[in-house]
């Protein structure tokens, strides 16, 4: 698979995408959802990255079905791939044969319960403040995105090269550099824990550690956490 940034967003996508409606919605009954979730990882395991759905393709009984299908079966492979949905329209009768008239709403608070909802159904909500300690960390903060587009560029170019991803050329970067290094990157995913061990089979020649050591000397980037004070217990 070939891959394409997507617009100005600086999203790197599968250059072919899978629009899910028809899973859920608008091409007769909803189709087996064990059959679709089988066909969104197969999916996953063809390259696909980019993946199309809406909040309004459902059906009278369940009209969130497809952010809900998606959500639950790409969920396994979510720091993979990308999700794009949609809002602010509703149908008319939905429950009725035939064409249905559209009804749009994109009022402010129609907006931030679409996107909240949305966040939800697709298992994307992320950043809690008081159990996520990443949450204070400097290089998560919004701004710091911009700041490091450089360092994405760079990595997203490797990992094109390589045939792997960005956290896995990372990976590599270290393993590389000296025999006697090994990495103990931590996950509670099985599909982060297939990328990283795949890291150990990634390959940097020394004159690749060279340029990417010589590119990361010249780079402006965001502040990072460097770890916690230290105070000691007072007697």
């Amino acid at each position: 698979m070939n891959y394409r940034i997507l617009g100005l967003s600086g999203l790197r996508v599968s250059a072919v995408g899978l629009g899910c409606m028809g899973m859920s919605h608008a091409y007769g009954a909803p189709a087996d959802r064990k059959e679709m979730a089988e066909l969104l990882a197969d999916a996953v395991d063809m390259g696909y990255t980019f993946f199309d759905t809406a909040e309004s393709y459902g059906t009278a009984t369940c009209p969130h079905d497809n952010e809900e299908l998606l959500g639950e079966a790409l969920k396994p492979f979510r720091n993979r791939i990308v999700i794009a949905t949609k809002f602010g329209i509703s149908f008319e009768n939905q429950n009725t044969p035939g064409t249905h008239t559209v009804i749009t709403d994109s009022r402010p608070e129609t907006i931030l319960r679409s996107v909240e909802g949305s966040l939800r159904r697709l298992k994307t909500d992320r950043f809690d403040p008081v159990a996520d300690y990443r949450a204070y960390m400097p290089q998560f903060r919004k701004e710091s995105f911009g700041q490091n587009k450089d360092l994405f560029r760079l990595l997203d170019g490797l990992a094109e090269q390589k045939h792997a991803t960005p956290a896995q050329i990372s990976l590599a970067w270290m393993l590389c550099r000296k025999p006697w290094i090994v990495p103990i990157p931590g996950t509670r995913r099985l599909s982060r824990l297939k990328e990283n061990i795949g890291a150990g089979d990634i390959i940097l020649s020394r004159e690749e550690i060279k340029d990417i050591d010589s590119a990361l000397d010249a780079m402006k980037m965001s502040d990072v956490f460097s770890g916690s004070p230290v105070k000691s217990k007072e007697a």
